[in-house]
């Protein structure tokens, strides 16, 4: 029977653990044994987005032969790496049936905007200060505001659907995609020179690292605001900073960083501790609940089915 290692197992839905523990042998995991090192002793080893899989941790000596990571943006993982030393990856990238009932990061998405649009985090600082002054707060509403979605995915789609839901009229630019719904983009700048609200739905890989820098900032309206709830590496982080600091744009939310979680930029985490036009929330668009039990689930399943066909 194969060994299986789980690295975050708070809150993780006890149905699967229970049927895991029927099919592989369960492993404890300890913090303070080297990943490096566990993988060299693991068979399977699960996890989410807390570690790098990447040559710092995987060797010839690596024993483990399955990844497995219930998340869609796997940058991560050096999935050549895994190739070369015969490690499958099993993840939810690619899973698009499935994933249309996942749809936390597309909620997250909103609640960002709204928490821009309304000062919602200034104006809770205040009354808990013990103030009540609400003209401080006035703010703007979703209602006939110009929205951009930047790739028209899966949650492209849906955050399209829930901001149109408010009243608003989307556009998107995505160079793959034709969705007849909404209003397509012929450019990226098109579509940013014309939003007042931008929110962010690619992938991340090397042809959208620093997607949204400098010259794209000066692209967008004063009075727009930036969402990304894809992935950090897709935003400059200075180009940003300056954007904000220059009042190029209005705001910004973000729930992902490049860098995260250990090396985040010290400049982004300062700016964002002393002005309440940026938002960072750290990465919790899919950490809900109900989302962590359907992937568990589906996740288990499939590799269950990948174990067992060999």
């Amino acid at each position: 029977m194969l060994n299986l290692c789980i690295a975050e197992t708070q809150d993780f839905n006890e149905d699967v653990l229970n049927s895991l523990s029927s099919q592989f042998q369960l492993i404890p995991f300890n913090k303070d044994i080297p990943l490096r090192i566990l993988l060299e002793q693991v068979d399977i080893f699960w996890f989410r987005l807390a570690y790098k899989i990447d040559d710092q941790v995987i060797s010839s000596t690596t024993k483990c032969k399955y990844i497995v990571t219930p998340v869609t943006g796997i940058d991560h993982i050096d999935l050549e790496l895994c190739t070369e030393y015969g490690i499958k990856v099993i993840s939810l990238k690619g899973e698009v049936e499935f994933l249309k009932t996942v749809r936390a990061t597309a909620e997250h998405t909103i609640g960002l905007t709204l928490s821009l649009l309304r000062h919602i985090v200034p104006a809770v600082l205040h009354t808990k200060e013990g103030s009540w002054n609400r003209d401080l707060f006035r703010g703007n509403e979703l209602f006939q505001k110009k929205v951009g979605i930047i790739g028209m995915g899966r949650l492209g789609n849906i955050v399209a659907d829930f901001f149109t839901a408010f009243g608003c009229q989307v556009s998107y630019f995505d160079p793959n995609t034709t969705n007849e719904n909404f209003i397509k983009n012929d450019s990226l700048q098109s579509c940013l020179s014309s939003s007042d609200i931008i929110s962010i739905h690619v992938n991340y890989d090397s042809t959208t690292h620093n997607l949204i820098g400098i010259k794209e900032f000066n692209q967008m309206k004063p009075n727009a605001i930036l969402i990304n709830t894809s992935r950090g590496g897709i935003v400059n982080d200075k180009a940003l900073i300056n954007a904000l600091k220059n009042k190029t744009i209005s705001g910004a939310a973000l729930d992902v960083v490049y860098g995260e979680p250990e090396n985040i930029s010290e400049e982004l985490l300062a700016y964002a501790a002393n002005h309440h036009n940026l938002i960072l929330t750290p990465h919790i668009g899919g950490n809900t609940f109900e989302s962590f039990a359907k992937t568990e689930q589906f996740i288990a399943k499939k590799l269950v089915s990948s174990v067992y066909a060999n």
